[in-house]
């Protein structure tokens, strides 16, 4: 259709794409506004997996469109050097079908995708391109007052290309979104074997192999690949349009459950679900956003009862919270959390009372095992949560001891309001942001004001204090004694509380610095629970403080096939891998780390340290391109030059003037990654300075003093190895100084 160029945008100061029409394309109206689709269809719509549109212009008569520059190369040249390790494949298909499912949903279905039109970018990115035979539903989002901005194809027309057309677009009947997720699958199999799905030596044959009765064998695959995989990919390519996936949001939902561990099978198996359940997120039938809390701490309370229950799996928190809002069928669901039974449920709050209609299905049979409609007092919404948990084991036919149905039928609480501030609470808690944990502060502290003996609200309270202490956002000597104080409560009032047992023993390393205490501690919370992955993240995180890196990359690892999408959980096997010297593996993870959240600074923090460590200085100004360091606002592309003019030590020099000079809140934190630059430099005695501050300060993040890679320079100085016995750590070792 045209020429590409790539140029400058001196207004902006970055690089484009500008796609410029052909002369003999532009002279024919058809083709002109098939340009002009293109660049609509894509103007409207805003995801990472979209090439961006940034201006749609007539020069001298010619039709042009400015887009983003991408670097890299298509599917199709990446598969002339073969098949696709699965786990690639699957990433890139499932980044494409969440592109897919943005379009879809602004009534934009694309129908030419194929290896040609999608994207890869060098920094690791995924982009659909070439909307230009898009087709929009007349009453789409995007149609404006003139009526619809796109072309409509005439019925019985066939657009596309021959091997990735779906059955009904080949036939020229009306397509939807189901035909982008049929050639997705065809695409998806081409990167998994190097082979087209549907192939011939003309259109005639390879229709005629699309339309024959008998499905293509599923086969060529990666041998590492779940067999969940040909599950997924044969169900897109289903030749009847009902059978497929409803929506490419459900595609990306489920292979994104085969790439985040929650739940692939060994190669070539089926997993088997068993006693499984996935309790997903209850819906708030009000839309009312002040009682949000109390449909996401219903759901949280009734996964937390039922977690204790031994022969019952139940789908963590972080992995089902991702299908809040989301509508899609059991099915999708159950392979997608390898569950076999799901409960949803919906929530009404109308003045004091309040109405719950919960429902039990099989994912296997779409059928239902047990439904029920409690309509209560708020007042008596602990115990509606705990009649649900009790019934839904009776529905599971679980055997339960003595003790197992004593802690279904314990209550925490018997005062409503105090439950309900303890919902609020760790409603704030899980958004993990400075001002959320200022509000679930307030709410704890509430729940404690309402019944004194509630051990749960004490446990979060003490897991807000330790965090906000441990990040700066309140004063070490205020807030860790504080938690402390707080978990000993809850043990307190509740010994078998695993929770409290964690958060004391994170308080006995950041606080006390009593790393045989914290150690025990650590053990008693997976003795009263093996299955909370944060007491096993926690326990990584002690275990990096000593230099057991080989330990604490296992502790981790089990951490994260326990609750895959935790931050917290992912951020541990990123730190113990950082830590232990294998900053590539680091790298890696932190990478899929950020992907679960963009924005989260910690990942950020770890990478660039990573990258720092290999001497990938270029990448490394990447990332504070991005993002803050350390709080602090750094400037990339200063960063960068400066590497460029002055090597190394021009790039630590940049970043020791705006660590030193941009405002912080948090001067424990920027103690310690002054000290990392200072040491860098050679500025050994500024480093150790900074350290005896960060010693001296009580800051959380001096346990971690003997086994920063950086640090090592400073190994035999007498000042170091001193504080080093300060801070009281029995058998640091030094970690290794390189990759491997």
């Amino acid at each position: 259709m045209g020429e590409v160029y790539r140029a400058r945008d001196p207004r902006l100061g970055r690089d484009v794409a500008i796609k410029v029409m052909a002369d003999h394309i532009a002279s024919d109206p058809v083709m002109r506004r098939r340009f002009e689709t293109e660049a609509r269809a894509v103007a409207s719509l805003s995801h990472p997996s979209i090439l961006s549109i940034h201006e749609l212009a007539i020069v001298e008569g010619a039709p042009i469109a400015v887009m983003e520059l991408l670097e890299g190369e298509n599917v199709r040249a990446r598969l002339k050097r073969g098949p696709l390790p699965w786990r690639d494949a699957v990433n890139i298909a499932a980044s494409v079908a969440e592109g897919l499912a943005i379009a879809h949903s602004r009534g934009i279905v694309h129908r030419d995708l194929k290896p040609e039109n999608i994207f890869l970018t060098s920094s690791g990115g995924v982009k659909i391109l070439d909307f230009g035979l898009a087709a929009l539903r007349a009453n789409a989002p995007t149609v404006g007052p003139e009526g619809p901005t796109m072309a409509m194809t005439a019925e019985g027309v066939v657009l596309g290309t021959f091997g990735y057309m779906s059955p009904e677009q080949v036939m020229g009947e009306p397509v939807d979104a189901r035909s982008d997720i049929f050639a997705l699958g065809c695409v998806l199999y081409e990167m998994l074997t190097g082979s087209t799905l549907f192939s011939g030596s003309t259109p005639q044959e390879v229709i005629a192999r699309l339309l024959r009765e008998t499905p293509p064998p599923m086969t060529g695959f990666d041998p590492l690949a779940p067999a969940e995989l040909r599950v997924i990919l044969s169900r897109c390519v289903e030749r009847v349009p009902a059978r497929r996936f409803g929506s490419a949001q459900d595609v990306a939902m489920a292979l994104r459950a085969l790439l985040t561990g929650s739940g692939a099978a060994a190669p070539g198996r089926v997993r088997p679900r068993g006693k499984s359940l996935a309790v997903l997120p209850f819906v708030n039938a009000g839309a009312d956003p002040s009682t949000e809390y109390l449909t996401d701490g219903i759901t949280e309370s009734i996964i937390n009862s039922l977690s204790q229950l031994a022969g019952l799996r139940v789908v963590p928190r972080s992995l089902v919270f991702r299908y809040k809002g989301v509508q899609t069928d059991p099915a999708t669901i159950g392979l997608a959390l390898n569950a076999r039974t799901i409960l949803t449920g919906r929530v009404l709050q109308q003045g004091e009372y309040v109405n719950i209609q919960a429902e039990l299905v099989d994912t296997a049979t779409e059928s239902q095992l047990w439904g029920e409609q409690f309509r209560r007092k708020l007042d008596d919404l602990l115990t509606i949560q705990q009649d649900i948990a009790w019934q839904i084991s009776e529905a599971l036919r679980l055997k339960l001891t003595g003790a197992q149905k004593k802690k279904l039928r314990r209550k925490q609480t018997v005062n409503p309001e105090a439950y309900q501030d303890y919902l609020r609470g760790r409603y704030h808690w899980n958004n993990w942001t400075p001002d959320s944990f200022r509000r679930a502060l307030e709410y704890f502290d509430r729940a404690i004001a309402a019944d004194p003996m509630y051990a749960l609200a004490y446990a979060g309270l003490a897991d807000t204090l330790g965090s906000m202490a441990y990040y700066g956002f309140v004063a070490p000597e205020d807030g860790f004694p504080r938690a402390r104080a707080a978990a000993l409560r809850a043990i307190e009032l509740d010994p078998d509380l695993a929770d409290a047992h964690a958060s004391l023993a994170l308080g006995s390393l950041f606080w006390k610095r009593d790393w045989h205490a914290a150690e025990r501690e650590f053990r008693t919370a997976l003795e009263k629970n093996p299955n909370l992955a944060q007491a096993h993240a926690l326990y990584a995180i002690y275990l990096i403080t000593v230099g057991r890196h080989d330990e604490a990359v296992d502790e981790a690892r089990t951490a994260q096939r326990l609750d895959p999408l935790s931050l917290l959980v992912n951020m541990s096997v990123c730190w113990a891998l950082h830590f232990g010297g294998r900053y590539e593996d680091a790298i890696r993870e932190t990478v899929r780390t950020r992907e679960l959240a963009p924005g989260f600074q910690e990942a950020g923090n770890l990478l660039m340290a990573s990258y720092e460590q290999l001497g990938r200085f270029e990448e490394a100004a990447a990332i504070a391109c991005q993002q803050p360091c350390y709080g602090v606002q750094l400037d990339g592309q200063e960063l960068l030059d400066a590497y460029r003019r002055g090597g190394e030590e021009g790039y630590w020099r940049v970043r020791l003037e705006k660590l030193l000079t941009a405002p912080t809140q948090r001067p424990g934190l920027l103690d310690y990654a002054l000290a990392i630059v200072n040491t860098h430099l050679g500025e050994l005695d500024v480093a150790l300075d900074r350290l005896e501050k960060l010693v001296d300060s009580q800051s959380g993040g001096a346990v971690f003093i003997a086994v920063e890679p950086t640090l090592q320079k400073l190994r035999g100085n007498p000042r170091y190895e001193a504080l080093i016995r300060r801070v009281g750590v029995p058998t640091a070792s030094a970690p290794r100084t390189g990759p491997r």
